[in-house]
Formats: C-alpha cells, sequence, structure tokens
C-alpha cells in the first residue's frame, strides 16, 4: 500500500468511526479530556497497523478492541467511575429538542446501569449505543458470538429489573 493509500484509508475509516470510538472511550471512562486522549491514541496506533501493513479483516471491530484494551488498562492504573462526573462531562442527551422526561429517563439509565457489572455494561453499550452486532461485540471482546448473546440477553434483564420494567 502506498503512502497516499494509507492516508485515505485512514481518513476514511477516522470519518466513518471516529465519534463512535470517542462515545465509546467516553462511557469507558466518564471523562471528556481522557475520552479524547484514548480516542488519539486509538487511531494513532490503527495508524501504526496501517503502515506496517498488517492484515486488518475487521476494521470496526480493530478500533473496538483497541480501545477496550486502553480502557482496561487505563481501570487497571486507575478506578473512578460516578454518575455526577458522567453528568458534568456532558453525557445527557444532546439534542435540543430533549425535554425532562427524556433528560429523567437518560439519568435513570445511567444510574441503573451504574450498579451493573463492567461486563454488562459494555456489551450494552457496544449493542444499544454504538449498534454494533453480537459478532462484532464477541470480536471485540474476544469472547464467542454464542456468549455475548447470552450476556447481552442476560444484561438487558438485569437492566429491564434495574428499571423496573
Amino acid at each position: 500500500m502506498c503512502e497516499s493509500t494509507i492516508e485515505i484509508e485512514f481518513s476514511e475509516t477516522f470519518t466513518q468511526y471516529g465519534d463512535a470510538i470517542f462515545r465509546f472511550c467516553l462511557v469507558k471512562v466518564s471523562n471528556k479530556e481522557l475520552a479524547e486522549d484514548m480516542t488519539q491514541e486509538v487511531f494513532m496506533r490503527y495508524w501504526q497497523y496501517l503502515k506496517a501493513k498488517k492484515d486488518i479483516t475487521n476494521t470496526r471491530a480493530l478500533l473496538y478492541t483497541i480501545a477496550n484494551n486502553l480502557a482496561k488498562d487505563w481501570y487497571k492504573r486507575k478506578k473512578s467511575d460516578s454518575l455526577d462526573d458522567r453528568l458534568a462531562l456532558g453525557l445527557e442527551p444532546t439534542e435540543k429538542s430533549a425535554g425532562p422526561e427524556m433528560l429523567f429517563a437518560h439519568q435513570e439509565v445511567i444510574a441503573a446501569m451504574e450498579g451493573m457489572d463492567t461486563m454488562d455494561r459494555d456489551v450494552l453499550v457496544l449493542r444499544y449505543v454504538e449498534g454494533l452486532d453480537p459478532k462484532d461485540i464477541a470480536d471485540i471482546l474476544e469472547e464467542t458470538a454464542n456468549v455475548i448473546s447470552v450476556r447481552l440477553h442476560r444484561a438487558t434483564k438485569r437492566l429491564q429489573q434495574l428499571l423496573h420494567i
């Protein structure tokens, strides 16, 4: 792959996945600046993959895997995750038309997810926020699609119970 082809592929990938990777990082670390840094690191590593001409079979899965691993590394060094921090950092509905009911529902879901274990939160965010299918989530979390489907079903049930739905 020549230099200009790599640049084009990188640019297209960043345009397509940059915002989603940032959102994923933000949900994982609850800090806007850190999420921006992590997103930058994800794409720096992706650039290195392209420059090294490594075989990439699923670009989206690779980006989420890198982001997930960076978040795991960060959590090993520091554990801090609070609802107040998330809300203060802009994890509120972004639509200007969002009324108080939507804001309350959003806060209620975030609060309920705070009480869930990390794996449940991860599969729910990857599925319902990022819109990934179980196979892609399985690639990211290094599990089988069947395990992810079961985990997703159970996590959804637990969240419904926490929300009294």
